[in-house]
């Protein structure tokens, strides 16, 4: 070999791992894909695109909201900056945690095991899985900023495409944000400490930009939001913020922690799994796996034991007061932002109700842990000399007294945001009052269907199988997908009620309107509790009805 030569091999030969890691992946994506066609793949596309579209402005005109009034719209715009400005720091916040607490990468384990381990530069082993993180974040930021900002439009001066654009734009720039932060934030090591101070003066400083008029940390973004209204060209130093701390973050993934990609490695391999079989109960353990979210070893408080009768009721208040202070914190604002989203549904915006109906019903999730808890172990449920539907409905009290001081959270939070709005403080705080408690009910029986449906059926046996056509298949999951929506959408409903009731019969009817949705939800509840404790027995009873007919048809054939 001759001298000349050498260099070249020795410049050569590092590149080697990085085409032969392009091509490793590019084999797996073919291999994975199998031989889907393209103009398949283009149809699908097409399909989505039409149908999601189409839904959305379906949807959004039979909101049928009016457009606002000057005044009201200059409020809009002197306050929207800063309120927008919490979504981008609640998006560094969420990414200074993730990225604290090993993400926002995960990567297969195989690629853990090998590729990390293998003498291939780090920087470009990563930057794939980088970029499909990024990608996946700008989707779903752009789509979702769009509806919402589709939706805007309705209202707000200036046409539905316009906000479209600046919505998507929104999305796009938070997007971004989140995964920078949460980049940066992992490649430099940041303590969890560190990221709630962080998160604390962030919304704090936000939060005073809001009520007092001050520049705010994220007012920028916020401003961003409202070009399909009016464009500031120093909106667009948001936009560069975003970019370069992105640039940043993707700059230092060879710094990523080999253990951190390890140990999420496997969780989201049983994350993806579980949303695929959408077993929501799996999802929220894994996603607490993730985010180091574990329950405390010893209650806050330890009950005294008083006899055999209040032993349920003990173990759920047990199960509830151990709960971490993280997660307490997060149930607040989740009765904060629904007691605002009733408050923007009062005023006209309608599709305000939908963040009601997640947020209601997220925080029953949380609140119903208890309830969880039972449906995790079934065997121990099915050991007690006890009916397990009673069993269910027991779990269910401490919940609902867990329930009382958020309802007083949530109601506060819009009778303070419409008391600022309007002059009847009284007024205000009486309907809020009266329709808190039913509505965060009405989230937390939407989560009780959900996880009383996922448990384990003990009347089945382990060989018995159901055989359906797809037609019916596909459409019984939608139905286990929206019913607990449904039944959560009851209560954030009741606040358009009383509002139509106050357009048409003046502000007096705000009240007794305001009893009777509360009654109905009430009512709605009750027959979700009813639901919960005879579920095992109708079950029984339909399966004994269809085992009788079965026996009957095949007596009949066998005479034959």
């Amino acid at each position: 070999m001759s001298t000349t030569e050498m260099p070249v091999e020795a410049t050569t030969t590092p590149s080697l791992g990085v085409h032969a890691l392009r091509d490793l992946r590019a084999r797996r994506k073919k291999n994975r894909l199998g031989e889907l066609e393209w103009f398949e793949a283009a149809y699908q596309v097409y399909l989505v695109a039409l149908f999601g579209g189409g839904g959305l402005l379906w949807l959004s005109s039979l909101v049928g909201d009016q457009k606002l009034s000057v005044v009201e719209a200059a409020d809009v715009a002197r306050n929207a900056p800063a309120l927008l400005g919490l979504v981008a720091v609640l998006a560094v916040v969420l990414g200074l945690r993730s990225g604290s607490q090993g993400g926002p990468l995960a990567l297969e384990a195989a690629d853990v095991t090998h590729v990390m381990l293998s003498p291939v530069d780090r920087l470009q082993a990563l930057l794939r899985p980088a970029t499909q993180r990024i990608r996946s974040a700008v989707f779903v930021g752009v789509g979702l900023g769009g509806a919402l900002g589709q939706l805007a439009g309705r209202r707000l001066p200036g046409t539905s495409f316009a906000w479209f654009g600046s919505g998507a734009l929104f999305g796009f720039t938070v997007a971004l944000l989140w995964v920078g932060a949460a980049l940066v934030a992992h490649a430099i090591r940041l303590p969890l400490v560190i990221a709630t101070v962080i998160a604390v003066v962030g919304f704090g400083w936000q939060g005073v930009a809001l009520a007092k008029g001050i520049p705010g940390p994220a007012n920028l973004y916020g401003s961003l939001a409202l070009w399909g209204w009016r464009q500031h060209p120093v909106d667009v130093v948001a936009l560069v913020v975003s970019l370069g701390l992105l640039v940043t973050g993707v700059a230092l993934l060879a710094r990523t922690s080999l253990d951190a990609l390890a140990r999420r490695s496997s969780l989201v391999t049983q994350l993806r799994f579980a949303v695929t079989m959408q077993d929501l109960r799996t999802v929220v353990l894994l996603r607490r796996q993730l985010t180091h979210d574990q329950t405390r070893a010893r209650p806050w408080l330890r009950l005294p034991t008083r006899g055999r009768t209040n032993v349920i009721w003990r173990r759920g208040w047990h199960s509830l007061l151990r709960l971490p202070a993280g997660r307490l914190i997060r149930m607040v604002a989740l009765a904060v932002g629904a007691g605002a989203c009733q408050v923007a549904a009062y005023r006209g915006t309608t599709p305000a109700v939908l963040g009601t109906v997640v947020l209601t019903f997220v925080l029953g999730l949380e609140v119903l842990e208890p309830l969880s808890q039972e449906v995790d172990q079934p065997d121990r449920c099915d050991g007690l000399p006890i009916e397990r539907g009673d069993l269910m409905v027991r779990h269910l009290l401490a919940p609902v007294v867990a329930l009382i001081p958020f309802s007083a959270i949530a109601a506060t939070t819009a009778a303070l945001i419409e008391s600022s709005k309007s002059n009847d403080a009284s007024g205000a705080f009486a309907v809020a009052g009266l329709l808190a408690f039913p509505t965060l009910l009405a989230g937390a029986a939407g989560a009780a269907i959900n996880i009383v449906r996922d448990a384990p059926d003990p009347f089945s046996g382990t060989n018995q199988q159901t055989f359906m056509p797809p037609e019916m298949a596909g459409f019984s999951t939608v139905l286990r997908t929206l019913v607990p929506l449904a039944v959560s959408a009851v209560g954030a409903l009741s606040v358009v009620i009383v509002r139509q009731a106050v357009i048409h019969d003046g502000p007096n009817a705000a009240v007794p309107t305001a009893v009777r949705a509360m009654t109905a939800g009430l009512l709605v509840v009750a027959g979700v509790a009813t639901w919960v404790r005879m579920r095992d027995r109708m079950r029984r009873s339909i399966r004994a009805f269809m085992s009788e007919g079965h026996a009957h048809t095949q007596q009949q054939r066998s005479s034959r």
